[in-house]
């Protein structure tokens, strides 16, 4: 085959040229420290490293969550430290106002920097961070988190806490919202109604005396049933109106003395005062106009016993129950040894008006004769009695002559708590003994409410603490994790340069190489050797 002299220079120089460009290859990975500076010469390399970059991003965000976060602790820390300063300075001032040997000057004087100190917490409860939102507004960060109106203070946040990713599965709360931190305490317990009646429960109803043993005495009965009750008396013919007061299991509610609350006669405007353990309540109820009629009802465990459809008169029932008896209280037993019955029925003051003993379990049901007057009967089945049972007739007024009292203490903020006795103090109260009590009774309420505040305070200035070294252990791992990262990343990216050094003397050889060849072969011709 003959091999012409262009062919010799042609592949003489693609020699040179992919020997240069392998070189030049060689130099750009030197001089920029990677394996390859394009996709193509590594596509599956090239997505490792955008996929390992994409992690060390994330955990550069982390570290900022961290870091912001710990910011926000370490203020929010601060910021509590401040404000429980604040109140132990309120507890000092409250305690000394509370001495009886004070004057009203006294007290006054005292309320000026009790103002101040309400004033200056609720500059530090609207504390802002660096960023100029709100610490304590919760979710609601852009919102001033307590607004003065009228002498009070509203918290405008939200009930949510901020939560912040720390690490691709570790969240870490970042803020406490302001109801959780100040809107802790409890207010002055009262009672809230509701119902038909409800007008008739107004702010000035409900005078507390004793605040554990009303709160016990509510708790023990629940909800109290007002009920409204007209008729007209037999004796008189006139028309009577009544009120009763029942718990929250039907039963008649006892007064502070131990008298039932029952059949209570009262006129539209003068409603006799009901004292109730740690309370007085002034019910301020009208005489209905056209009340719906009151019916025979049952209550108790064993209401089984009963049926109003047995009853001989309803009417007849609901006049004695209305002017003698009260409710009518059936207790039955049962004596397995003797296969026996045995019942009482007694009026609502214990009473007994009927009773039988040695009832055979062939006849369970008994028929009971009250005298009366009127005379009343009803039919008792004692079937249902395995040992004991009790249960009891009486009148069911309509629910248009009903309210409901509930339990009420309402959640305040610690400010509106140390406002409202900041302005009982600045009343006179010397020389009255019962506005002199009220102080000492809202003093006395004061100090429990700081304490709940505080209480919260050192509650929440825990959990920060925990909560930073949750912030440091989750740093140490993502920084684990970052060196991790790296060291992949480098791997799969970074260039090593011994190795290269020595490809790059090589192709530098053999560039060289052809070069020197080159400048030999271009000589070679026919012309030459016949010359």
């Amino acid at each position: 085959m003959r091999i012409s002299t262009g062919q010799i220079f042609f592949n003489a120089s693609n020699s040179m040229m992919e020997n240069q460009s392998s070189l030049l290859d060689i130099q750009d990975k030197l001089s920029s420290g990677k394996q390859f500076t394009r996709l193509a010469e590594d596509p599956v390399g090239a997505s490792q490293v955008v996929s390992l970059k994409r992690e060390l991003a994330q955990l550069e965000m982390f570290q900022t969550n961290i870091d912001a976060s710990r910011r926000r602790l370490e203020l929010e820390e601060t910021t509590l430290d401040d404000l429980n300063t604040a109140q132990d300075r309120m507890r000092e001032l409250v305690l000394y106002a509370a001495n009886g040997t004070l004057s009203d000057a006294d007290r006054t004087t005292i309320s000026y920097e009790l103002e101040e100190l309400v004033e200056y917490s609720a500059g530090l409860m609207n504390t802002q961070d660096a960023k100029g939102e709100y610490l304590f507004s919760g979710s609601q960060g852009n919102v001033q988190t307590y607004v003065e109106q009228g002498g009070r203070y509203q918290y405008q946040g939200d009930g949510t806490s901020r939560d912040i990713q720390v690490s691709s599965a570790l969240y870490v709360q970042s803020t406490d919202n302001g109801k959780y931190l100040f809107e802790s305490v409890t207010d002055e317990p009262g009672l809230k109604a509701t119902g038909s009646l409800k007008a008739a429960l107004t702010e000035e109803s409900v005078r507390i005396t004793d605040v554990d043993a009303f709160e016990g005495f509510m708790r023990e009965t629940g909800d109290i049933l007002v009920e409204v009750d007209q008729y007209v008396d037999s004796g008189s013919g006139s028309t009577v109106s009544t009120f009763t007061l029942r718990d929250s299991a039907g039963n008649v509610v006892r007064d502070a003395n131990d008298t039932p609350q029952q059949g209570i006669p009262f006129t539209t405007g003068n409603v006799p005062e009901i004292k109730l353990p740690g309370a007085f309540v002034n019910l301020e109820l009208t005489e209905p106009a056209s009340p719906a009629p009151s019916a025979v009802s049952t209550y108790g465990a064993g209401s089984d016993m009963l049926d109003t459809t047995n009853v001989s008169s309803q009417a007849d029932f609901l006049q004695l129950m209305r002017e003698t008896t009260g409710d009518v209280s059936i207790s039955a037993s049962y004596d397995e040894t003797a296969d026996e019955y045995a019942y009482e029925v007694t009026d609502q003051a214990g009473n007994v008006l009927a009773s039988a003993t040695g009832i055979a379990s062939g006849a369970p049901t008994q028929t009971v004769n009250l005298a009366g007057p009127p005379a009343v009967s009803f039919d008792v089945d004692l079937s249902s009695v395995t040992d004991t049972s009790t249960a009891a007739f009486a009148v069911d007024t309509p629910a248009t002559s009903e309210t409901r009292l509930q339990f009420d203490q309402p959640p305040t903020n610690i400010l509106n708590a140390v406002m409202e006795t900041v302005e009982l103090m600045r009343e006179p109260v010397d020389g009255k003994a019962l506005a002199k009590a009220e102080l000492s009774e809202r003093f006395a309420l004061t100090l429990d409410q700081l304490n709940q505040s505080q209480g919260r305070l050192s509650e929440a200035t825990s959990t920060l603490g925990a909560r930073v070294n949750k912030l440091d252990k989750a740093e140490l791992s993502n920084t684990d994790f970052k060196l991790m990262t790296e060291g992949t990343l480098s791997a799969v990216q970074d260039l090593d340069y011994a190795a290269a050094s020595t490809e790059l003397a090589k192709r530098s050889l053999a560039l060289e190489a052809t070069f020197s060849s080159f400048s030999k072969i271009k000589d070679l011709s026919l012309f030459n050797y016949i010359r």
